[in-house]
């Protein structure tokens, strides 16, 4: 009985002409490799050792994609003590990019935001090692963001090349 419903569900979605979201149509990878130029910053080392990880699996020996990435921090102060010292704060990054395809001189440009919470303690270097956790954290989430923001523009560029 599985093997019937499955082979029903195949024939189904090859009918409705199902194609990949992010893959090209006839395979390959979504994105292809990448070269990361160095960011600034603890946030920015973390999120480019993320992205070479992340977009490692898509290296096939073709000549890399460049990314520059320009990235900005904000820490924002939410629960304030009697003594206003804050208990509470959020940390935003937002990185703009330029994305320039190989062998292409058209560029993609855009921008990822990534916001992450923490709670600060009262003793100073935990304060800061909890910060420290929460910029890596954002930059992970990030790197996340990145590839699947790359994928989607990269298969809207190839959309219009076809003509949709």
């Amino acid at each position: 009985m599985r093997a019937l419903f499955a082979s029903l569900t195949l024939l189904l979605v090859s009918a409705c002409s199902f194609a990949p979201m992010y893959a090209p149509v006839g395979g390959g990878p979504a994105i292809g490799p990448v070269e990361v130029q160095t960011v600034e910053g603890k946030s920015g080392h973390v999120l480019k050792t993320e992205l070479d990880r992340i977009l490692s699996v898509e290296n096939n020996g073709a000549t890399p994609a460049l990314l520059v990435i320009t990235l900005r921090e904000q820490v924002e102060q939410l629960g304030l003590r009697r003594d206003e010292s804050a208990t509470r704060a959020e940390l935003h990054l937002i990185a703009n990019y330029i994305f320039t395809p190989a062998n292409s001189t058209q560029t993609i440009r855009g921008s990822v935001e990534t916001s992450v919470n923490y709670d600060i303690p009262t003793a100073a270097f935990a304060a800061i090692s909890a910060q420290d956790d929460a910029r890596e954290r954002a930059a992970e989430t990030m790197a996340e963001r990145f590839r699947a923001e790359l994928a989607l523009r990269l298969a809207q560029v190839r959309d219009e090349a076809r003509g949709r």
